[in-house]
Parts: structure tokens; sequence; C-alpha cells
């Protein structure tokens, strides 16, 4: 590394235009530098050659942290961002109709791939790369201790060196540390959310910076021996690739505000808009998902909180027209670093406001409600009581510029991908940043679908009227059942967190069947009131995910298009659907989902104890031979599953 970043930087100190290198020979040399230090795939090559100039490395080989005998990439999520700044850089100026707002992305650092095997022999561990070859629930298991251990590990002297360096050159801003491996945000592969990114308020003096930051650096290291990414890579056949995790260092996008530091608002945007709820909205305008404070509640599901959907061809649409309907499904707490008491923290708008709503840049984030109506505020100062606030987008939507620019960011980068795309973006109240840049998981063009009109009652076991897409799943073998009742009853948290390993079990179980997952809105949550505390490696297996909303218990379903959730479910080809069992013209066949056998004692039956939680249909056995359809209109917004002959 030393020896290429030392001719790298002779090239750059030459003067501008006294000699021309052929196109040739500055394409090769181009191809070169990304092959060594961003990225060996063929189609991120092919893209970046076009954009990169031999100049632009010059700052990347000054902020890539790793020994110089060394030699290593900068990982997949790094190379995106560094792609698309360049991208856009280029099409601000070639672009008459480019937008003039200032394209920034944080100060980063980049520790090579390389440095985790440095890590994993300095350390001991090498003996943990056969890890990934255990059983799910193996690894499930193993990993809490894993985990331990890489935090209590010791890092080579000379990487200990090259970070204490480049937290003296970043001083006591917040950072978040980003998983970059080799294997993410790849064509055909984007690894969403499945490995781990670390904030750090990164208050105190250096030694206690250094220690919290090689903590967070192993915290990451560990996450490649998570279940999650290991189910991901054997779906994706990538389990034998030899991976190597690099990182990301940033700094975090935000201003401080009393002691909390966070952005005005942070989100991630879609080229393709695949969740279309208004048929006069357009896929091809693109759709951003928005929220105040971290970008966390953007890509996670938490508890019962909404982000804002923008379509941007139409920012001003919303699915709600009624002020009590936008409250309900507005954005109830903020995520932010706590820089007192150096934590993440959620907290609501009147917790962290205070007395007074003078946030920067608030006017575009925040309604106020009078009297049982939301209202947009009339100018950049809010003096209303912060308890009265309302996060709805409104200002941002319909008043300023940035849904357009999104839109035509979103653009310019398909256009140079030659693919859909999605982006990762927060705004400190002065500037817009970029942070993440990928291709996007679409599910392609789906063929129209008419729901059958012949079905008998008898055979009818569920209907929808809500968020329905289009797509069909037939000859469903197996339904797996966690009713919102039963799950309400128990206030156990180990119970319910039980419930979730019996769904990793039979997922295992049933990998070679078709089957389907019905339980309480919202799968994913970390929140247990709210749904079931799952990950990727616990349905990975399944062909439809159903949530079920009943009044009781305030289970409510969340269209989440664009969190790294819904991601999986589109990589994996899973089909997603949301029931209303109580309401009026849905069906939902008690008779057949409750009066059936359940199988879960024979499938499992050291899980027998869970069988008052967690039902298992064998379709064919409950309904005399029949298997299970499930067609969904989404231009009808309609969805009907039925019994029908195995086909």
């Amino acid at each position: 590394f030393g020896l290429i970043a030392e001719k790298v930087k002779a090239f750059c100190e030459l003067p501008k235009g006294q000699t021309r290198i052929p196109e040739s020979e500055a394409l090769a040399v181009r191809v070169a530098l990304i092959r060594h230090f961003i990225s060996a795939q063929l189609e991120f090559i092919g893209v970046a050659r076009r954009f990169l100039l031999i100049r632009d490395f010059e700052d990347l080989v000054d902020r890539v942290v790793g020994t110089d005998s060394g030699i290593g990439r900068i990982g997949g999520k790094a190379a995106g961002l560094f792609l698309a700044e360049r991208i856009l850089r280029r099409a601000q100026k070639l672009d008459d109709d480019a937008p003039s707002i200032p394209i920034r992305t944080p100060e980063s650092f980049f520790l090579r791939s390389d440095v985790i095997e440095q890590f994993l022999d300095h350390a001991g561990l090498v003996e943990f790369q056969s890890h990934k070859y255990k059983s799910i629930d193996e690894i499930h298991n193993e990993y809490p201790m894993i985990l331990e251990v890489f935090k209590n590990a010791e890092f080579p002297p000379a990487v200990i060196e090259r970070l204490e360096g480049m937290l003296e050159r970043v001083g006591p801003h917040p950072l978040i540390v980003r998983s970059s491996s080799l294997l993410e945000d790849r064509f055909g592969a984007a690894f969403a959310g499945k490995y781990r990114s670390v904030f750090l308020t990164n208050q105190g003096d250096l030694e206690h910076r250094l220690n919290e930051l090689l903590g967070a650096i192993a915290e990451v290291y560990a996450s490649t021996l998570h279940p999650d990414p290991i189910s991901y890579r054997r779906k994706h056949n990538l389990l034998d690739y030899d991976e190597n995790m690099a990182v990301l260092i940033q700094k975090v996008v935000g201003t401080r505000y009393r002691h909390y530091f966070l952005p005005a608002w942070a989100g991630v945007g879609f080229s393709l808009n695949e969740h279309r709820r208004n048929p006069r909205i357009r896929p091809e305008d693109g759709l951003a998902r928005i929220v105040f404070g971290l970008g966390t509640r953007a890509v996670d599901r938490v508890s019962a909180d909404w982000a804002r959907m923008v379509p941007l061809g139409m920012p001003s649409v919303r699915p709600e027209v009624k002020s009590q309907d936008i409250f309900r499904y507005s954005q109830r707490e903020v995520d932010v670093l706590n820089l007192r008491d150096n934590r993440f923290e959620s907290l609501t708008l009147k917790a962290l406001l205070g007395e007074e709503a003078d946030f920067p840049g608030l006017d575009q984030v925040v309604s106020t409600m009078e009297d049982g109506t939301i209202r947009r505020p009339v100018g950049t100062r809010i003096f209303a009581d912060p308890a009265d606030l309302v996060v709805t987008f409104d200002r941002f939507t319909h008043d300023s510029p940035y849904p357009a620019f999104l839109r035509w960011v979103l653009r310019k980068l398909e256009d140079a991908y030659g693919c859909p795309v999605d982006i990762e973006f927060a705004h400190d109240g002065n500037e817009f940043h970029l942070l993440q840049c990928r291709p996007q998981a679409v599910r392609g063009r789906q063929e129209p679908v008419e729901l059958p009109a012949d079905i008998p009652e008898s055979r009818r076991v569920f209907s929808a009227r809500r968020d329905v897409d289009t797509g069909s799943v037939h000859g469903i073998e197996y339904v797996v059942l966690i009713d919102p009742r039963d799950y309400n009853r128990t206030s156990s948290s180990d119970r319910k967190l039980g419930v979730a390993r019996v769904v990793r079990l039979l997922n295992e179980r049933l990998q070679e069947h078709r089957f389907i997952l019905m339980g309480p809105g919202r799968w994913g949550t970390r929140d247990l009131r709210m749904g079931i505390r799952v990950g990727y490696a616990d349905i990975n297996n399944c062909r439809m995910l159903i949530e079920i909303a009943r009044p009781v218990g305030g289970f409510v379903p969340e269209v989440s298009f664009g969190s790294h959730f819904f991601q999986d479910l589109v990589e994996s080809r899973i089909r997603y659907l949301a029931l209303y069992p109580e309401e009026e013209g849905v069906l939902f066949n008690e008779e057949f989902l409750h009066g059936a056998p359940n199988a879960l004692p024979s499938l499992l039956p050291d899980a027998a104890d869970y069988a008052d939680l967690v039902r298992v249909i064998v379709v064919a056995a409950a309904g005399e031979g029949l298997l299970l359809n499930v067609d969904m209109d989404g231009e009808a917004g309609e969805a009907l599953g039925y019994l029908a002959e195995r086909s």
C-alpha cells in the first residue's frame, strides 16, 4: 500500500495540462487502482472506471488506515459512497438543469479489508473462521460469546497507532463506525443491515475515545459471524467466499442541540418506487423515507413509530387525510446521541426540545396541532409548545426544493449505474450529506393478477383490502400462525423471545417446503409488545410474511418499504401482506385457522409447550388434500387466500 500511495501522490503533484497520458494508459491505471483500493467486482469496475480519475485517489489514500506493507480494499459501502460523490459532482458540472444545492459527504476514514486478518492473527481468533459452517441454531447460540471475545481482544500495535492519529485529526466529534465488507452493497447482494454499525459520542480524553473506537471496530468484525449475514450468504451462494471486513469510520452528520447531537432530518431514497398507494404516482419518480433525527428510524423497524414516505414526483401526496390519522401515523420518538451521558438515546419531541422549539430547520419537519387540526408553520420560527408539535414534514414536501433535488440525485445515479439505486442521506440543518449508495433490490415487473371469482366460501381463508402489492404465492403446504390474541395473553418476555426461537427452528425444519408465516405486526421489531423479534436468519425460507392487526394489543402492521427488513423480503422473494381481521368486509376464517390440528408438537417435540402460542397447520390435512393459494391484485387493492387443487 505504501508504495502505490506514494506513486499516486507523486502523480497528483504534477502540473495539470502539461502532459497528456494516452487514454488507454490512463484507463488501465484507473482500473488497476480501483481493483487494488476499492473493489474487484467487475460490475462495479465497469461503472467506476467511467467516473473516477487518478487524481480522485489522492484524498482516498490519505484517509486509509492500515499498515504500509499490507494491501486491502475499502469495502462495498465505502466504495459506493466514494463513487456516487464523483458521479454527482460531475453531473452538477455538466447538467444545466442541475439543482444548485451542494452535495457533501461526511469526513471519512477507511480501515482496510486486510486489517481484520491482522487482528484475528494477533488476537488468536483465526479458529472462528470456520464458524460459518455450523448450523444456524449453533451460530445463534454462540454469537453472544463470540461478540464478547472479539470486544476484549487486542489489536496490533501498528493499527492502534494509526487509529490514534486519526482520532487526533478528527477531534471530539461524534463518529459512526460502519461495516464495509467486500461482499456488501454489491450488484445482486446488498447485505442491507446485516452487519453492525456503532455510534460513538467520541467525548472525553484520547485514551477513552480510542478504547471505545477499538471496541466498536471489534463489534463490527464480530458481526461477520452473526446468524443473519451467514444465512444471507448461504442464500446467495456466497458462504465459501473469503470475506474480509473493511470498516468505514465517519463523522456523524448533525448539529449540537442542548447536550444532544442529531441531524435535522435523515433517510433513504429509492430511484424505483415499488410501493405506490396512488395509481397517479409513477414508479420511476422514486421514493424517500425520511425521519427527524438520526436515520436509524428510517431503516429499522421500531415499536409503534412511522417514517414519512415521500413519492418524489408527487411529494405532497400522503395516504392519510384527516388530522387524527396524520397524527396517529406520525413519528413519535427521535434517535439522538446524548453527549453528556455518552450514549445513543430515543426521546420524545418534548424531551428533546425542552421548553422552546428552536432546533435549526425544525419548521421543515413539524406542524402544530391546534384544536384537533394540523397546520403547517408559517415562518421559520415555531412558537408553539413542543407538546403540540407533530412530525409531518409538510413544509419539506410542499415548500422545499429537496424532493425535486432527491429525484434528480437518484435519476443521475441510476443513469450511471445502469440500474435502480438506493441512497442514504442526512441534513445537518444547513447542508445535505450523501451517506451511502448501492444498487436497489427490486422485485422487477409484475404481471397483472386477477382474483378468482368462483371460489366457494368454504375454501376462502383470508382476504385483505389495504396495502396490497401485485403478486401470487401458490401451493402453500404449511401455515405457521401466531395469532395476536394468543401472543397478547402472555406478559412474559422470555415466552415471547421463545416464540421467536420456535419460528427460527420452524424456518429450518420447513426449508424444503412452501410455508408462510402469519403473526402480530410488526415482524422484526425490537419491541416485543408490537410483534416478534426475528432477524433475517429466522424467516428467510418462508414464501410469505403476513402481519395481523387486531384492536386489542395495539398490533399495527407497517408497510415499511425502504427499511432493511423490507429489503430482505424483496431480495429473498418473500411476499408481504397485512391483514385486518376486524374490518368490515374482510375475511379471516377462524374455523380453518384455529380449528385445524396443530402440528407443532410433531414437527418440533422440544417446542411442544409453545403450542398455545404457535400453530402449524398442515394445509393438505386440514383442507382435504387442497393447498393454499394467495393472489394479490395491487391495482384493485385486494388480496385473497383460498384453498385450491395442487398444481
